[in-house]
């Protein structure tokens, strides 16, 4: 059967971390929600609007734990994970007992470095995280499924949403620079949601952000946050 309609992938920011929330973190991978974020978690489960066919969530614990209420909810539904995880280009080492506000000054020196190749010691470079991100979508772009729900994160959704507007050809110094602008200019609140349409011509669009009706919302909601988190 032939279906005319796009396929649609929901990638999900996951709920307030503790990292958001302004708290001395260790690894990166290990944040885990907050009060509010796990409240948010099982209020966009309860009121995501459509019913997927596969599940996504990033290896970060954040991630996980934001997709689990939605997991119970449609429990017979498949679930994979994919590395789709935020972007780690600072040296874990040197983040070990910082907030995210400490954080900022080590993300300022990284953009104003604007080397696309560099990458710190366990860290990834910005080249490396983009062709993370153009592979997660190619992955998806394969799938079958009519709908997919991705829990992911801030950043990684920005690249995602950076890539299908403005399709880069090069990866330079200009498109770092271009990429920071955009990330500035497109907030990502925790539990939204940004749909993104697999048309059967081949080509994909993206959709409007938006937050699921219902869900908590912090009285200072961090965005995507320089520091990636």
């Amino acid at each position: 059967m032939t279906h005319s309609k796009p396929r649609e992938v929901w990638f999900i920011r996951h709920g307030e971390s503790v990292a958001n929330a302004g708290a001395r973190t260790v690894e990166a991978s290990g944040y885990a929600l907050t009060d509010l974020g796990f409240r948010q978690a099982e209020q966009v489960g309860r009121v995501l609007p459509i019913e997927p066919e596969l599940i996504i969530h990033s290896p970060y614990v954040r991630a996980r734990q934001t997709a689990e209420p939605a997991m119970a909810r449609f429990a017979h539904v498949p679930v994979e994970e994919w590395p789709v995880q935020e972007v780690q280009y600072l040296a874990p080492a040197k983040c070990v007992g910082t907030t995210q506000d400490e954080r900022r000054a080590f993300s300022v020196e990284y953009w104003d470095r604007c080397d696309p190749e560099h990458a710190e010691e366990e860290a990834e470079s910005f080249v490396v995280f983009i062709e993370r991100v153009r592979q997660a979508l190619a992955g998806l772009s394969q799938r079958k499924e009519r709908r997919i729900f991705v829990f992911s994160h801030g950043q990684f959704m920005s690249a995602a949403a950076w890539l299908v507007l403005s399709r880069p050809a090069v990866l330079d110094r200009t498109a770092m620079k271009r990429f920071f602008q955009f990330i500035h200019g497109y907030g990502v609140p925790n539990c939204s949601v940004m749909p993104l349409y697999f048309h059967p011509e081949g080509h994909y669009s993206l959709g409007g952000l938006w937050m699921p009706e219902g869900v908590d919302v912090a009285d200072a909601n961090l965005a995507a946050g320089l520091a990636g988190v």
